[in-house]
């Protein structure tokens, strides 16, 4: 039952469905946030919180069941090749992300009398793109202000960085770089790494792989149910936290609540796994639009926001259910047009680089 990969074929489709509505979720509630619509709207602020959530357990359980298939197949794996398999994924993206979130800036401050976003007025000083540009926008500062969902991001890459050594280096010297690693990261980020385990720990635990049926309907239910539950709670544990911590921990902050909501998601994926078990087949029809929605989602996760910014300095917003949509295809289109130059050519950028800094080629890029 060990050797039985979590992510069986089934599951790997429903995973990135998730994926795709989670990144759609956030758009929507930041394109509510930004005024695009004034509306009845059902969901609060947390509730595209809650989806960023949801991409720290989905990114630290497919990171942990790629390396531990390549080690089941016996591929061999090494630092290097995992890194460029990273950057092959990351930078294509997040640089044209942050590029295009200054042109945005530019635009705002350049054809508005009175620019609409704080920052566009001000300026944003170097040192915040500097630190953006090397993912330290949470670690010892909180935000970044041309495009604040890059926060997640600035988590991430130190998540995959001290799983990186946690797993390819022995010894003393693992001990020691897991050290460097931490310091450089700083708190913040080593609040929310619990958060990033919850997903690996879903790869490797042989009991996930043992939910009956029945079960499998209840944890899903449960998570569902803590997507909309979880506010609730986030929020007096969020002005006790307040109230005692010296620094300012940025989303961090929710640290706690969202660790039991990962934990709630766990279950629910483990559940997932269970109803896809021996009949996937109605899932398989749909795999080809839930792929191509997935492998647009970083895209759409990174641009929406600078998007949703140009559309509100191009145009007045719409209050009606409409034009709000309206707004959401735009962008949905411009991030499809975006990943088709970037992330679906993913492979292609990793031999490049491969064959840039010495020609590894013993990790497969992983999703």
């Amino acid at each position: 039952m060990r050797d039985t990969p979590f992510i069986t074929p089934p599951l790997s489709i429903v995973l990135d469905l998730v994926r795709a509505l989670a990144a759609l979720a956030v758009l929507i509630g930041h394109a509510k946030q930004l005024g695009h619509y004034s509306g009845p709207y059902p969901f609060g602020l947390a509730f595209q919180h809650n989806a960023v959530v949801v991409f720290f357990v989905l990114s630290g359980l497919v990171i942990a069941a790629s390396v531990d298939r390549a080690r089941a197949a016996g591929r061999e794996q090494t630092l290097p090749g995992y890194a460029l398999a990273r950057a092959a994924r990351i930078l294509p993206v997040a640089l044209p992300a942050l590029a295009i979130s200054l042109a945005v800036m530019l635009i705002d401050a350049a054809i508005t009398p009175t620019p609409i976003f704080g920052e566009d007025a001000t300026g944003v000083p170097a040192s915040e793109w500097l630190f953006a540009l090397t993912f330290l926008s949470e670690s010892y500062q909180t935000g970044f202000a041309p495009n604040p969902p890059y926060w997640s991001l600035c988590y991430e890459m130190w998540f995959y960085a001290l799983f990186a050594v946690a797993t390819f280096m022995t010894g003393w010297k693992r001990l020691a770089w897991l050290a460097v690693l931490a310091l450089v990261a700083g708190p913040n980020v080593l609040l929310m790494l619990p958060i990033w385990l919850v997903g690996v720990a879903l790869a490797r635990l042989p009991i996930a792989r043992r939910v009956p049926f029945w079960l499998g309907l209840a944890f899903v239910a449960v998570a569902l149910a803590s997507l909309f539950v979880m506010p609730q709670f986030s929020r007096p544990v969020y002005r006790a936290i307040h109230q005692v911590v010296p620094w300012r921990m940025g989303f961090s902050i929710f640290a706690p609540t969202d660790f039991a909501l990962a934990l709630t998601m766990a279950l629910g994926f483990a559940g997932l796994r269970s109803l896809t078990l021996g009949g996937g087949h109605w899932i398989e029809r749909a795999e080809k639009p839930i792929r191509y929605a997935a492998n647009m989602s970083f895209s759409l996760y990174l641009l929406h926001w600078p998007l949703l910014k140009l559309l509100r300095v191009l145009r007045a917003p719409e209050n009606g259910a409409l034009g709000f949509l309206v707004v959401l295809g735009i962008v949905v289109a411009a991030s499809a047009a975006f990943a088709t130059l970037t992330e679906h050519h993913k492979g292609r950028i990793r031999t490049l680089l491969d064959r840039a800094f010495g020609g590894r080629r013993d990790v497969p890029a992983t999703a």
